[in-house]
């Protein structure tokens, strides 16, 4: 039915009235990585890195319906001092996967969109695997048909014969470790890595879009219309830190991105990004650190009264996404459409 109703939709053109309705409102949205390969590898079961061909289709109507500008003008209209066109769009990345560049970057410099990458410098600058990532190439590559895990409620068998299997455990165990304090997290993802027979040289071959880019290959970027943001050092839930360890995540991960681009790294991005991510100490510490705006999840437009250090995003994209869903959420007709959805599912 939702298929079915965008579909038409899209097909009259509504979306086009409320993208005008809604136009002085900007958005931003936020992807991971884009990948040439087909969907289907088990790396990316939730479809974070887009299929190249989805990707092209997304950007090429936004450059068509929408006015693509950077993040730094959306900081400039929050604080007063410029103004952004109808219908403007943001583009951001998160992580620092290389096929941003080799994928993205080429699509978006052609159209003339331009972006902003927020990298996790232990991931660029040191090779260190996000966390779950590592716990997702794990799953894929084990050997192991099963692995027992002791939790708060106590001992938890995932069985891992088949790939269903793997991918509920995923997300379960994912999900599990994101709750703990960043101490604990820390230790259990090494433990589960360990129990599943595998090492970091052989996870980082799991799949080749989990590769991070390359520090020269990061100095390419500005080049091709994206700027540089941070996301900390090693992507921990900032709200789970002591302070020292706080201030060292912003501090140290501006600081390896401006020696490495000899430029200012002025914009950040809360790692998971969801309301509890954040809080009035951590805005105070990126305050404190440099930053002149930071990014959250909240998936929503940008208010005219927003404040620079709150700015949200919007993650809806996914390889199973149509044009027309796309062009629905960004409009806003989607959740135009929302009620109307939940009356005829009575």
């Amino acid at each position: 039915m939702k298929k079915t109703i965008l579909s038409i939709s899209g097909a009259l053109g509504i979306h086009r009235i409320y993208a005008s309705r809604n136009g002085h409102h900007p958005i931003v949205l936020t992807f991971h990585g884009v990948t040439a390969e087909r969907p289907g590898h088990i790396c990316n079961d939730e479809g974070l890195h887009l299929h190249l061909p989805v990707f092209v289709r997304l950007m090429e109507h936004v450059a068509r319906h929408y006015n693509a500008v950077p993040l730094s003008r959306i900081i400039d209209w929050l604080e007063g001092t410029s103004v952004v066109p109808e219908r403007a769009v943001v583009i951001t990345f998160d992580d620092g996967y290389r096929d941003v560049l080799v994928n993205a970057a080429p699509v978006l410099h052609r159209l003339g969109i331009p972006a902003t990458l927020f990298v996790v410098t232990d991931f660029v600058f040191r090779g260190r695997m996000l966390w779950p990532d590592r716990i997702v190439s794990a799953l894929a590559m084990t050997t192991e048909p099963e692995i027992t895990l002791e939790w708060k409620d106590g001992a938890h068998v995932f069985p891992l014969r088949h790939r269903a299997q793997r991918v509920d455990a995923m997300r379960d165990i994912v999900a599990r470790c994101k709750a703990m304090p960043e101490t604990d997290r820390v230790e259990r993802v090494d433990r589960i890595v360990e129990a599943l027979g595998l090492d970091d040289r052989k996870l980082a071959s799991a799949w080749d879009d989990l590769r991070p880019l390359e520090p020269d290959e990061m100095k390419r970027l500005p080049e091709l219309g994206v700027e540089i943001g941070s996301h900390t050092c090693s992507h921990p839930i900032v709200t789970q830190l002591r302070p020292e360890a706080l201030k060292r995540e912003l501090v140290e991960s501006k600081r390896a991105i401006e020696a490495c681009l000899g430029r200012p790294c002025t914009e950040f991005a809360y790692p998971n990004g969801g309301r509890g991510d954040f809080d009035a100490h951590t805005r105070r510490q990126v305050i404190e650190a440099g930053y002149r705006c930071a990014t959250t999840t909240i998936k929503m437009r940008v208010p005219r009264e927003a404040g620079p250090y709150e700015i949200p995003r919007c993650t809806f994209t996914h390889n199973r996404i149509s044009l027309s869903e796309f062009a629905a959420q960004v409009s806003g007709l989607a959740d135009a459409l929302r009620p109307l959805k939940r009356r005829l599912s009575r």
